[in-house]
């Protein structure tokens, strides 16, 4: 199982290389086993055997190991020239198991004769039988099969008398050929065997390769028409470890992309249309004030000089509203473009809220608003753009004093570490928004005044303007409501560690 997984998580070109290589060894292995049992039989039995190799050469004549030892004595006398008894014995005692008696002559005298033979009687009675032929092998067949050998070498004085009853093959085929037709279906049988289990081998192989390939490849293409006809939301899972289950993750992964992007690309279409249809709504008002300011003006009905600068006037205040909320449009889009730079400086952040606390507090508490400071002070310090960050704090005044009601507010800022950030809380008690509302505070135009009739109360950009600004600066920024009524925002910015200030440090340098 182990091997298995294995194989199924290697690269595809290592699979096909195994396949390949698996069809080759295979038979080949095979074959090696079948003939290495034939030849290892033989060459443990060596010529002994003449039984089982008449079943594997049947052809008529002399038994094979008779064969095989007179064409070796043959070879043995004409290529040495100084013959000893040990270079034919070997030969000689093969003839004999066979009782074919021999005798070798050499220069004229008996090198080796039979034992209980003699040498004399051996030669003449060959040579008779022979009709005195030099070289000649003879055998017949009959009620009894006789054997006769001679042999004169022609480059040296040695030659070779051999004669006796030898059983031919053809006899020993007659008496064993069933046993040579089993061997034969045996073989046949394992030979067949052999090829089904190739052709199985392959088929497996080849199943196997198709079902780790094509399977996948069929999971991307139902994928890949999910995504052509637009849904999203149809995963790719191929378990493999190999190319193909590599393409399939990175094909999925680009899908989870390609999703995310259109639900981007859907969100900012709907902010994209709230935002016209707030500039449209924000922009009418005020110019319906001024245009009936004018019609008062010029129609004559601002008849006295009071009247006449209280139209004025009006109309002076209308288009300064209208320009913040032009500015502040700006503002946000050049925000949203990333195209306003910052200018980032680490800063005590404790510091930096104390001096801004010192300096607001006086002119907020003439318009209602106590402003206090909640921390304890430390050399904890942040990365931070002076102007844009001061711009975020003045704008969650400016909301706090818009929505405070009637009566006095408090403005707490109330400064948390962590182990890597601070968190700001910028908590009041005015008349705090809906739990369905929080969510939506930092949408671009969004205003508590659903009906948007107060257009001098905000464009409802200054929280988006806000959100922006905080996360350009690496931060978070959200909301939630101020136990015992209220409104708090939380701003999270990271910590700036000590090594990273001296490393800046030394580069500025």
């Amino acid at each position: 199982m182990h091997l298995f997984l294995r194989l199924r998580n290697a690269s595809l070109r290592k699979r096909l290389l195994f396949a390949n290589i698996l069809m080759v060894i295979i038979p080949v292995f095979l074959l090696s086993i079948l003939g290495a049992f034939l030849f290892i039989g033989l060459h443990v039995t060596g010529t002994a055997r003449e039984g089982e190799l008449a079943l594997l050469w049947a052809k008529k004549g002399p038994a094979i190991p008779v064969t095989y030892a007179v064409n070796a004595l043959r070879k043995v006398v004409d290529t040495r020239d100084t013959l000893r008894e040990k270079d034919v014995i070997r030969f000689c005692r093969t003839l004999e198991d066979r009782n074919i008696y021999v005798t070798i002559y050499q220069n004229n005298q008996p090198l080796y004769t039979s034992a209980g033979k003699d040498s004399e009687e051996i030669k003449q009675t060959t040579l008779v039988q022979s009709n005195y032929s030099p070289a000649m092998m003879r055998w017949t067949e009959g009620t009894e099969d006789s054997f006769i050998f001679t042999y004169t070498s022609p480059t040296h004085d040695a030659a070779i008398y051999a004669i006796g009853q030898s059983p031919l093959i053809s006899s020993l085929d007659e008496r064993n050929t069933l046993l040579r037709n089993v061997l034969e279906i045996l073989f046949f049988a394992i030979l067949l065997l052999a090829i089904l289990l190739i052709i199985w081998l392959g088929i497996s192989l080849s199943h196997l390769l198709s079902r780790q390939i094509l399977e996948p490849l069929a999971a991307l293409r139902h994928a890949s028409d999910e995504i052509r006809k637009g849904n999203f939301n149809a995963p790719l899972l191929v378990p493999t470890q190999d190319e193909l289950g590599q393409t399939c993750r990175d094909f999925d992964a680009m899908r989870r992309e390609l999703k995310t992007a259109r639900e981007e690309q859907k969100r900012y279409e709907q902010n994209r249309k709230e935002l016209i249809a707030g500039i449209s709504h924000d922009l009418a008002t005020p110019l319906t004030i001024v245009k009936g300011y004018a019609s008062g003006l010029r129609d004559g009905i601002a008849k006295t000089p009071e009247k006449q600068q209280h139209y004025i006037d009006g109309i002076y205040t209308t288009a300064c509203t209208m320009e913040h909320l032009v500015e502040s449009l700006f503002l946000f889009s050049k925000l949203d473009l990333g195209r306003i730079p910052f200018t980032q400086e680490n800063v005590l952040c404790y510091r930096y809220f104390e001096d801004f606390v010192q300096e607001k507090a006086p002119l907020l508490a003439a318009q209602g608003m106590t402003l206090r400071l909640v921390g304890t002070p430390t050399n904890t310090k942040i990365s931070i753009d002076r102007l844009q960050f001061r711009r975020v704090l003045e704008n969650l005044l400016s909301n706090s004093l818009k929505y405070k009601g009637d009566g006095p507010i408090d403005f707490t800022v109330a400064l948390e570490e962590t182990a890597h950030t601070i968190i700001i809380r910028c908590a009041d008690t005015g008349q705090g928004v809906s739990t369905e509302s929080l969510s939506k505070l930092f949408d671009s135009f969004y205003r508590t005044d659903a009906a948007r009739t107060h257009v001098t109360k905000g464009s409802g950009l200054g929280l988006a303007i806000a959100k922006q600004i905080i996360l350009s600066m690496h931060g978070t920024i959200t909301a939630s409501h101020t136990p015992g009524g209220g409104l708090t925002i939380s701003i999270t910015l990271p910590i700036v560690k000590e090594e990273l200030i001296s490393h800046e440090t030394c580069t500025h340098h």
